[in-house]
C-alpha cells in the first residue's frame, strides 16, 4: 500500500501518471482558488463558485482549499439571494456522461449553485465513487448524512446507494492510506443506515450495511491509533493525538488548552482560510469559560471587519446567544434552590429582557444578510411574538409559513397573535386549518394547537366547540395545562 507523499494524482486525466503535471495543477488550482476569495470577498459569488470549480478540475483532492470554501461559499451566495440554476443552466454541466470525472466537476458546480438540493449531493457520491475520489467522497458524505437526516422520508432506495457508495469509497480511501477520511465516510455510512433502519424497520440489508460500515470503521479506528498508515506520516505525534482527541466529546482542561493552541498555530499559518479559523473558534468554545468565548468572539468580529464574510459575525452571534441562555439558566437554577428570592426572579426578568433585545437585534441583522431563509425570518418573528410585538409578527410568520416544515408552527403563533389582540374569529380559522392539515393528530405541536383553537372557540362564544376540542385534548393529554379545568367549567356552565 502506498503511503500519503505516492498516491496517485488523480486529476480529470486519472490515467496520468506523471507527478510534475499534477504538481502544476496544484499550483493553477491554488491560483485559482486565490482569485475565488477575493471575488467572495466583492461579495461576487457566482463567479467564486466558477473559480473554486476550475480550480477543482485540476485538483479534485483539495478538501480544505476548495471544496470546504465552495461550500461556504455556496452557502453564502444562497442566503444572500442567489438563485438555483435554472433547467437551461442545469443542461450545461450534465452530470450522466462517460467521463466520471468531469460529471462529477458538473455536479459540484450544480452543487455550488444550490448546496440545499439533494439531488447534487447524491450524484457527487456516487460520481465520486466512479472516478475513484475519495476526498471528494469524504467531503459529501457527512454533508448528505445530515441532509439525509433533516430531509423528508425517502424511498430506500437512497439509502441504500448511498451507502453502497459510501462503502466503496471508504475502501479506496483505506488503499489510499486516507484513514482519516476513510473514517469521516464510514461514520455517515453507519448515520444513514441507522436513518434507513428507522424508516425500513422489516428489510434486512440495512442491518448488513451497519455491520458492514461498523466492522470496517474498527479496523480502520485500530489501525489508526497504532499510528499505521494515514497517521503514520502526520509530521509528529501530537498531530496525530490532536486528530485523534477532536473525536471526542470531554476533555481535560488541559489538553482542551493545548488544543486551542494547535488550532491557532495552524490558523496563523492559513489565515486565508475561513475554516482554519471556525476550527479554532470551535476548539476555543468547547469548555463553557466566558473569557475563552469573548476571545473567540473578538477574533471572528476582526475576521469580518477585515474580510466582509458574514459567516464569521454569525458564529460570533451564536456564541454570543448561547453565553445569554447559560446566564439565564443560571438565574432559573438559583431561583429552584431560592423559590422565595425576589431579588433573583427580579434579576431572572431583566435577564430575560435584555436577551430578547439582543436576540431581537441579531435575527433582524440575519434577515437583511438572509432575506430569503424562511427559517431565519420565523426566529425573528418569534422574538417579535415574545416581546408582544405582534403587528411585527404576523405578517413574518405569514411568510415562514411558505416553507412546509415551519408552516404549522407559523399557523399556531399567527393565531395566537390574533388571538391576543383580540381578533377570536381569525384565531380560529388559521388554528382550525391548521389542525385540519396536520399530518400527525397527535404529540406537543397538535396538543398545542387544539389548546389554542379552545381557546379562540371559547373567546368567541362557540361554547360547544370549545368543548369538543378541550374534550379531545385530554383524551390525548389528561393534564395538558388547564385544558381540563376549562372543560370542566364550560360543562358546569352548559348544565346551569
Amino acid at each position: 500500500m502506498a503511503k500519503q507523499a505516492d498516491r496517485r494524482p488523480r486529476a480529470l486525466d486519472e490515467t496520468s501518471s506523471d507527478l510534475s503535471a499534477f504538481a502544476m495543477g496544484r499550483k493553477k488550482a491554488r491560483k485559482l482558488f486565490e482569485h475565488a476569495r477575493k471575488a467572495e470577498t466583492a461579495r461576487n459569488y457566482d463567479y467564486a463558485v466558477e473559480l473554486f470549480v476550475q480550480g477543482l478540475s485540476f485538483w479534485p483532492d483539495a478538501l480544505n482549499e476548495g471544496l470546504q470554501n465552495l461550500w461556504l461559499v455556496a452557502t453564502n451566495r444562497l442566503r444572500m439571494g442567489g438563485k438555483p440554476p435554472g433547467f437551461l443552466l442545469a443542461r450545461k454541466y450534465p452530470t450522466s456522461g462517460k467521463d466520471h470525472a468531469k460529471s462529477l466537476n458538473n455536479a459540484i458546480h450544480l452543487f455550488g449553485l444550490n448546496p440545499n438540493d439533494l439531488n447534487y449531493m447524491e450524484q457527487i457520491l456516487h460520481l465520486a465513487a466512479k472516478a475513484h475520489c475519495d476526498v471528494v467522497a469524504q467531503w459529501i458524505s457527512p454533508i448528505l448524512a445530515a441532509a439525509f437526516k433533516t430531509g423528508k422520508k425517502l424511498n430506500a432506495t437512497h439509502y441504500q446507494s448511498a451507502c453502497e457508495s459510501m462503502q466503496f469509497c471508504a475502501d479506496l480511501a483505506i488503499e489510499f492510506d486516507n484513514d482519516a477520511g476513510a473514517m469521516d465516510i464510514l461514520k455517515s455510512c453507519i448515520a444513514i443506515a441507522q436513518l434507513w433502519a428507522q424508516h425500513y424497520p422489516d428489510s434486512a440489508a440495512t442491518a448488513k450495511a451497519m455491520s458492514d460500515a461498523s466492522s470496517k470503521l474498527t479496523i480502520v479506528k485500530g489501525k489508526f491509533a497504532k499510528g499505521e498508515g494515514f497517521a503514520d506520516s502526520l509530521k509528529d505525534g501530537d498531530s496525530q493525538h490532536d486528530l485523534q482527541d477532536r473525536e471526542k466529546k470531554v476533555h481535560t482542561i488541559d489538553r482542551n488548552k493545548q488544543l486551542v493552541e494547535s488550532a491557532r498555530r495552524d490558523w496563523e499559518a492559513n489565515r486565508s482560510v475561513p475554516n482554519k479559523l471556525l476550527n479554532l473558534v470551535n476548539m476555543m468554545i468547547r469548555i463553557e469559560d466566558d473569557d475563552s468565548e469573548n476571545e473567540a468572539v473578538k477574533l471572528l468580529m476582526d475576521e469580518h471587519a477585515s474580510s466582509g464574510n458574514y459567516i464569521f459575525k454569525h458564529k460570533a452571534d451564536e456564541i454570543q446567544m448561547r453565553q445569554l441562555n447559560r446566564k439565564l439558566l443560571a438565574i432559573r437554577n438559583r431561583i429552584k434552590e431560592n423559590p422565595g428570592d425576589e431579588a433573583l426572579r427580579q434579576q431572572f426578568h431583566e435577564q430575560m429582557v435584555q436577551q430578547s433585545d439582543i436576540e431581537t437585534r441579531i435575527y433582524e441583522d440575519r434577515v437583511q444578510h438572509y432575506p430569503t431563509d424562511l427559517k431565519v425570518k420565523f426566529e425573528l418573528a418569534l422574538r417579535y411574538f415574545h416581546a408582544k410585538r405582534y403587528d411585527d409578527a404576523i405578517p413574518i410568520f405569514q411568510e415562514a409559513r411558505n416553507d412546509a416544515k415551519l408552516r404549522s408552527h407559523s399557523r399556531l403563533y399567527i393565531g395566537r397573535c390574533f388571538f391576543a389582540k383580540g381578533f377570536y374569529d381569525q384565531a380560529v380559522e388559521i388554528l382550525q386549518r391548521a389542525v385540519d392539515e396536520m399530518e400527525t393528530r397527535t404529540g406537543s405541536l397538535a396538543n398545542d394547537l387544539n389548546y389554542w383553537l379552545g381557546m379562540a372557540l371559547e373567546s368567541s362564544g362557540n361554547k360547544d366547540g370549545a368543548r369538543k376540542v378541550f374534550g379531545y385534548l385530554i383524551q390525548q393529554d389528561y393534564n395538558y395545562r388547564d385544558a381540563r379545568q376549562r372543560l370542566e367549567k364550560l360543562v358546569a356552565e352548559s348544565k346551569m
